[in-house]
């Protein structure tokens, strides 16, 4: 069980790496209908994969700086 818990940010970074990818393929879809393009469903998911790479270097860089002390 200690295992378990010992990874619950990994689950956490999962989870939202997964929504921030989530949230730009619908937004990528939005774009195309609303410029009356055919999407294809090969480019969004090269969008979902960029994004959640993405999402995950982020979170990445955003883990490693250290808070200001006040």
């Amino acid at each position: 069980m200690k295992i378990l818990y010992e990874l619950s940010w990994l689950w956490e970074t999962l989870g939202i790496a997964l929504v921030a990818a989530a949230v730009c393929v619908a937004c990528a879809t939005l774009i195309c209908k609303a410029a009356k393009k055919k999407f294809n469903k090969k480019v969004l998911a090269v969008i979902g994969a960029a994004a959640f790479v993405g999402a995950i270097l982020a979170i990445i860089l955003i883990a490693r700086t250290p808070m200001p002390i006040e």
